[in-house]
């Protein structure tokens, strides 16, 4: 059995999450290196929410910045219908106070839009579409196909364009495990450093398309798209390579 004390693993989303904590009670040396910033985009949101019925959020950055806006908090949305893309988002909606009408059951946006039109969740209803202005335009364009669908950027993702000193230290010695939340994460990174020099683990299907477009192939694609699916399956991983993992 192999000992997991010189395994070093690299996190490159926005914040730390709890999701990740299951790695550092494990032992393994875990390192938060944010790749992405989100902030509220500088121009001014005017969109009459009177005239939409529903508001569709696809992460909890999307419910965030929305509700933090000025323009949001003219309105008063207790009657509006809310569509989610998984719990994590639909928890994050509910702790700024108010119920989803439709949590949708997988984590991939056009995954997503085949549930809605499905389900016709969207029928009849005005909707409000939530991005960040990194979001993939397939989303919107699917939707505007079998509904009635507005979209507007409330949030920037800005790219961290600073090399990281330990980074290429960590890289220097034993391979690091360096996981990705999103594509955008990836792009910021393979900027900076080469990801040949790094073990590449991704949290599902899309991250995962967006590193193999850039010539590069994860070693661990996680099956569930959620901080503590991608930290079970790495754990998971690492055991069947013979890591003593506590």
């Amino acid at each position: 059995m192999k000992s997991a004390s010189n395994i070093n693993i690299i996190l490159t989303n926005e914040y730390f999450e709890p999701g990740f904590q299951k790695l550092r009670d494990s032992g393994l040396n875990t390192f938060h290196f944010p790749m992405i910033k989100t902030k509220s985009v500088i121009n001014e949101i005017k969109i009459n929410l009177d005239l939409i019925d529903c508001i569709i959020f696809v992460s909890k950055n999307g419910v965030r910045y929305f509700f933090e806006n000025e323009n949001t908090k003219k309105y008063d949305l207790s009657n509006k219908y809310f569509v989610c893309i998984g719990k994590k988002t639909a928890n994050k909606l509910i702790k700024m106070g108010y119920k989803p009408g439709y949590i949708c059951g997988k984590n991939y946006s056009m995954e997503m839009s085949k549930e809605l039109k499905i389900n016709k969740v969207l029928e009849s209803k005005k909707s409000l579409l939530v991005q960040g202005t990194l979001s993939n335009p397939m989303f919107y364009n699917s939707l505007s196909k079998f509904s009635t669908v507005k979209k507007e950027i409330f949030y920037q993702t800005i790219k961290t364009k600073k090399e990281s000193k330990e980074i290429k230290m960590l890289s220097q010695k034993n391979k690091p495990y360096v996981v990705f939340s999103s594509p955008s994460a990836f792009e910021a990174f393979s900027c900076l450093y080469n990801p040949k020099d790094f073990h590449i683990i991704s949290i599902g299907r899309t991250t995962s398309a967006a590193i193999e477009k850039n010539g590069f192939r994860p070693e661990l694609t996680s099956k569930m798209q959620t901080y503590e699916g991608i930290s079970e399956s790495l754990l998971k991983f690492l055991k069947n390579y013979n890591y003593e993992i506590s």
